[in-house]
């Protein structure tokens, strides 16, 4: 294990004039390499960014750890199931935001490569959803032109393809594939076509937006898809109409000062006490994809938490097990969430976070 200076991050942030980050590093053969950031600095907001991330990538608190931080993720002896390699890169920084993308080699029922992104507001260290750098109308703008070039893809490429064979004719192995092809895009049209924009991943460069859909093929058809992912770049500027008054201040003016608005709906990770007196971590994922947990301070094991339901300012969690319990919570103007930890037939606890 090597932990390595990578580079320095020009970010204002309250407590410190810059960003360093540094590499969390694993090898465990030529193949099964890890690679992944760990922010320096002492304000709560890289804190947040730091504990956002090692519970949603690697299972984990930072520094949390017997041998490795990647010890959770890894396929254990004897097994397939795991993450066999884990990098990153920084898609973009500005003097407000990060944006950054983890991508890996994933082994379920098959082994498949996947990449998620990342993007943190600066000054809070909370996760940004489309839905605070837009307004409602300029959200369903963007999400019309996007579902329209993307459309316009797939309909240039049916109009490249032969005609279709003979109903009455025997097909050989290319017509297979082209009909397979053929029927694949023509079935996915209307969905790339359409403006929903709640399973795209989303980077924030230098200059532009860039949102970023799968391919349409499954796996047992993935060699067939000759479009692959589906990436539209936009630069800031041409969406200055559609911007949030934050989306405005953090990406076409550059200022490290913008009020990230009080809201749930993009997640975060948040520090404090159940009842006062049990210290945790939560972690609320703010993707389609989330599931949310919870680390006491003293074990720093994940817990998990399920069926979700969420709204701009408040949230409920389910934990499971042998001992369920409900979080109830409210976002308060500050940023803080207040309200009740609850085991199944105890007393509803106090919960505290910031």
């Amino acid at each position: 294990m090597r932990f390595l200076p990578l580079l320095l991050l020009g970010a204002a942030l309250p407590a410190a004039a810059e960003l360093r980050v540094e590499n969390l590093e694993a090898k465990r053969s030529e193949w099964e390499t890890y690679r992944f950031p760990l922010f320096k600095g002492d304000s709560p907001a890289i804190g947040r960014i730091n504990t956002y991330l090692h519970a949603v990538v690697l299972n984990g608190l930072p520094g949390r750890f017997e041998r490795s931080p990647f010890e959770r993720i890894w396929p254990k002896e004897g097994e397939i199931w795991g993450t066999n390699n884990i990098d990153y890169m920084i898609d973009g920084q500005g003097p407000g935001y990060l944006s950054l993308s983890v991508t890996g080699e994933y082994t379920g029922a098959y082994t498949s490569m996947g990449t998620f992104t990342y993007p943190f507001d600066l000054t809070s260290g909370r996760p940004i959803g489309l839905e605070q750098l837009f307004t409602p109308a300029g959200l369903q703008r963007l999400g019309e032109r996007v579902g329209h070039e993307r459309g316009q893809r797939i309909e240039a490429f049916l109009a490249e393809l032969p005609p279709p064979a003979d109903a009455t004719a025997e097909l050989d192995e290319d017509d297979e594939r082209l009909e397979t092809q053929r029927s694949m895009y023509q079935e996915c049209l209307p969905r790339r076509s359409n403006s929903d924009l709640t399973y795209n991943r989303m980077e924030l460069g230098r200059d532009s937006l860039k949102l970023i859909a799968e391919g349409c093929a499954p796996h047992v058809v993935l060699a067939l898809d000759d479009l692959g992912e589906y990436s539209n770049s936009i630069p800031y500027a041409q969406l200055a109409d559609d911007f949030s008054p934050y989306g405005r201040c953090l990406l076409l003016e550059q200022r490290s000062d913008c009020q990230r608005p009080a809201d749930l709906r993009a997640g975060g990770a948040y520090r404090g006490k159940i009842d006062g007196r049990y210290a945790i971590s939560l972690v609320l994922e703010g993707n389609v994809y989330a599931s949310s947990s919870y680390f006491y301070e003293r074990y720093a094991r994940q817990i998990e938490l399920s069926q979700r339901t969420i709204s701009a300012d408040q949230v409920r969690l389910y934990e499971g097990g042998d001992n369920p319990a409900i979080f109830d919570l409210h976002l308060q103007p500050d940023g803080s969430l207040t309200g009740t930890w609850q085991q199944q037939g105890g007393k509803a606890l106090p919960v505290e976070l910031r």
